[in-house]
């Protein structure tokens, strides 16, 4: 797993509003989540060694949900429009 600083710089480059930002992060890291558990539900309905041998491609080294979103957000791959009701 590889640690680094973020700078609060870093975070501001663009003139947009901290607080949004982090919002934006949380809820990608939280669709991150969702999509992962919806990977591993299929584990529940597992009966026998044999079914199990068909998720052995499963990678469980993958980094955290936060650490993808706040990559994302960094690199500028994360989109979001505000929605009016």
């Amino acid at each position: 797993m590889k640690i680094s600083g973020v700078s609060i710089s870093s975070l501001f480059s663009d003139n947009e509003d901290l607080y949004e930002k982090i919002v934006v992060a949380a809820r990608r890291q939280r669709q991150i989540i969702e999509l992962r558990s919806i990977q591993l539900e299929a584990f529940q309905d597992i009966e026998d060694t044999e079914q199990l041998d068909e998720f052995d491609d499963i990678d469980h080294n993958i980094e955290k949900p936060l650490i993808v979103a706040m990559e994302e957000l960094f690199s500028n791959e994360l989109d979001w429009e505000y929605v009016t009701e």
